[in-house]
């Protein structure tokens, strides 16, 4: 954020901090336990959310070379994107146009993407080069049959894809600002293109998606869940929180932030005592961590509404003289708190809401962000409840 910003978050904090508040919804919310558990629910989830909608799938320094690629399952639907030549980032469904199977795996650098079933063969702009056996494929048109496009757009560092083909008239350019809404010009803000990517981690934990981006939207827990790791570093049930569309900002408070009130109000930083959690619909977070990015990505499974995929990127500033260790370090902390705290215990709570013995989850009006993050889905899902 820039330092009018700053400055603004930063009083706001104080004032919650010497008041003992935080900033507050205009009411409880309640949501039914079938968002967590429905089969049908998590269809349309899946139709409306990761198909209609873009979705984030990497900062533009994951695919830094030409010929970078990365391939990704979005609910259901293979994604291969790719940093051609000219230095343009395509997003292609991964799928072979002959008999399905796909044409990358994983993530790595190529010159061209071969199937590993019949070897034919695409270039990366999706054009099919060629066929093996051309005489049993003789008349194929293969400029018609190249890799199926995705709409695809990369702005303030970050790569959006929108998870289905570009419908008649429809078009295929995404907005990348007018996806982030207000949000756009914090995200321009941390120079999000100078962040390379240090590690990237996988888990699959049996939880709801939804579950996975609850985690990171209030502090009401960290004091009790995390007070062996992270809950004596910051303040609890205290926060910020600022909407952009169906996006938010949600901004806690360290424990050391009280190092700046001597100072006069001009003088004072509270960058390095305060960490800024970025919620973008429908599926990311991204967390400024003082010194790195954090990104954390929820991705459906194909069917089972109690299972997700979950992906944990950290990206270190490019001019940072910092060992690896030190970001090892911070990889394992989020580890420690997230993977071996949080999502154990959503497992727990998955089950609950699965057993049909309760029917309601209520978010409190002290947790702003949550009651922001589902009133948004329930809007883009056209739903009452």
């Amino acid at each position: 954020m820039n330092r009018k910003e700053e400055l603004a978050v930063g009083r706001r904090l104080i004032g919650h901090i010497d008041g003992r508040t935080t900033d507050l919804a205009d009411d409880l919310f309640r949501n039914q336990v079938i968002a967590y558990s429905c089969r049908d629910r998590a269809k349309l989830e899946r139709e409306r959310l990761f198909r209609d909608h873009p979705v984030f799938m990497a900062l533009g320094t994951r695919l830094a070379r030409p010929g970078d690629y990365l391939t990704e399952d979005v609910a259901g639907l293979p994604v291969l994107l790719v940093r051609g030549t000219d230095g343009f980032v395509r997003a292609f469904a991964n799928i072979c146009r002959h008999r399905g199977a796909p044409v990358a795996q994983g993530c790595g650098n190529a010159r061209a993407f071969a199937c590993p079933y019949h070897a034919w063969t695409y270039d990366l702009t999706g054009r099919l080069l060629g066929t093996t056996d051309k005489v049993g494929f003789a008349g194929l048109d293969l400029a018609s049959h190249g890799l199926v496009p995705l709409p695809a757009a990369e702005k303030h560092g970050m790569i959006f894809v929108r998870p289905r083909p570009a419908r008649p008239g429809e078009a295929e350019a995404i907005d990348v600002d007018a996806t982030l809404g207000a949000m756009a010009a914090d995200m321009a803000a941390l120079e999000l293109d100078t962040y390379p990517m240090f590690s990237a981690d996988r888990i699959a934990p049996c939880i709801n998606w939804k579950f996975a981006v609850d985690t990171f939207l209030e502090g009401y827990h960290i004091p009790h869940l995390h007070r062996k790791t992270i809950g004596p570093y910051f303040i609890g049930n205290c926060g910020t929180f600022d909407s952009a569309g169906p996006n938010g900002r949600m901004c806690v408070a360290r424990t050391s932030i009280d190092a700046v009130r001597p100072l006069p109000e001009a003088e004072r930083n509270y960058r390095p005592h305060v960490i800024s959690v970025y919620q973008l619909f429908p599926n990311t977070i991204v967390i400024w961590q003082v010194d790195h990015i954090e990104i954390w990505r929820a991705f459906p499974d194909r069917d089972d509404p109690g299972r997700c995929d979950v992906e944990m990127t950290i990206y270190k500033p490019a001019d940072s003289a910092r060992p690896d260790s030190y970001w090892e370090k911070n990889r394992d902390i989020a580890i420690r708190t997230v993977m071996e705290e949080d999502f154990p215990l959503g497992e727990r709570m998955q089950v609950g809401f699965e057993s049909g013995a309760t029917g309601e989850v209520i978010y409190g009006r002290n947790e702003p962000s949550l009651v922001h993050f589902h009133r948004s889905i329930r809007n883009a899902l056209g739903v009452a409840a």
